[in-house]
């Protein structure tokens, strides 16, 4: 009982150090080392107080944080993540099972998409660039952005858009219904992104997007779900 107890205690740190590393993102868009090596230091603690053996399981932990951090350094290297968005993960990788982790690489990348969107609206309104059209690209990039965060918003759980029973019923009636269900959604992000990216570009504007958000957004879901999970199961029993 002692160890569950500290199995809490220390997601309640970690939640903590994930809210500090959002708001150090947001306000100089770095995340500090020594916060970054705390996180990885709980790792050890947190596989003791949950049980878990050195084979496979913290064998496996250790692999998801290799291929994590050798993946990262790609992006790192071709400058689409920063340093610290890099180790924060690669630490993260340490304490989540595969399963979770998946779930808040799922989450992360969501997030961040909504977020280089919006960061690009701020761009865009703000363009001086001859011959180009802010206010109406301004308002195509807030529709795109808006869809996306629906669409975030459902594949995570949350509210959505309901799409008009009649045209669930005729798509799902005709022979090619099945694939039609599963092809509209793509055909949208799609477009969705194409679009997105070619305003952007066209009022040459690089979001500076503060990953380290997305990844703390992701982390603070993903502990959420665990404490939930853990406290609705007694009161389900």
């Amino acid at each position: 009982m002692d160890q569950e107890i500290f199995t809490y205690v220390l997601l309640g740190a970690l939640a903590i150090a994930l809210l500090v590393a959002a708001f150090t993102d947001l306000k100089s868009r770095t995340i500090g080392n020594k916060l970054n090596i705390a996180i990885a230091a709980g790792a050890p603690l947190f596989w003791w107080a949950s049980g878990m053996s050195l084979w496979p399981d913290v064998a496996i932990q250790i692999g998801i944080a290799a291929a994590t951090f050798a993946v990262c350094c790609a992006f790192f290297a071709i400058r689409q993540m920063g340093g610290g968005d890099v180790k924060l993960l690669t630490a993260l990788a340490l304490w989540f099972p595969p399963t979770n982790f998946v779930g808040l690489i799922l989450i992360m990348a969501m997030v961040g998409w909504v977020l280089t969107l919006a960061m690009g609206i701020w761009g865009v309104a703000r363009s001086n660039v001859l011959g180009a059209k802010p206010i109406r690209d301004t308002f195509i990039l807030v529709a795109c952005t808006l869809i996306a965060a629906n669409f975030a918003s459902a594949v995570l759980g949350g509210p959505k858009l309901a799409v008009p029973g009649s045209v669930m019923e005729a798509i799902s009636t005709s022979a090619a219904g099945p694939l039609a269900i599963a092809m509209i959604p793509i055909a949208i992000l799609a477009v969705v992104t194409l679009v997105s990216i070619r305003i952007i570009r066209r009022h040459k504007h690089q979001p500076r997007v503060p990953y380290g958000l997305a990844i703390s957004i992701a982390g603070l879901w993903i502990v959420g779900g665990v404490f939930l999970t853990s406290f609705s199961a007694p009161v389900a029993g």
